[in-house]
């Protein structure tokens, strides 16, 4: 995803967004809205002002939704977002 918004003044609203795609996801399956759910969860997952419960979480999901998001793009790669 190329234009996320910049969550820097309010890292709240990357969570928010992510929990608000991955309520809508089920209604259209929609690859580009997996695409989007990880793209928030990688913001998420990066943001060090984000408390390690929810950075560890949201690296945990992003393997799970990067395949819903997969399964119409051949070639696909995830590379997560946090070392192990």
């Amino acid at each position: 995803m190329d234009a996320l918004p910049q969550y820097s003044e309010r890292p709240d609203l990357a969570l928010s967004a992510v929990l608000y795609l991955m309520s809508r996801f089920p209604a259209s399956r929609s690859p580009a809205i997996a695409d989007a759910i990880v793209a928030h969860l990688r913001v998420v997952c990066a943001d060090p002002r984000q408390p390690d419960s929810v950075r560890e979480t949201a690296d945990k999901l992003m393997g799970d939704w990067w395949a819903y998001g997969a399964l119409t793009d051949e070639g696909a790669n995830f590379d997560g977002c946090r070392p192990n």
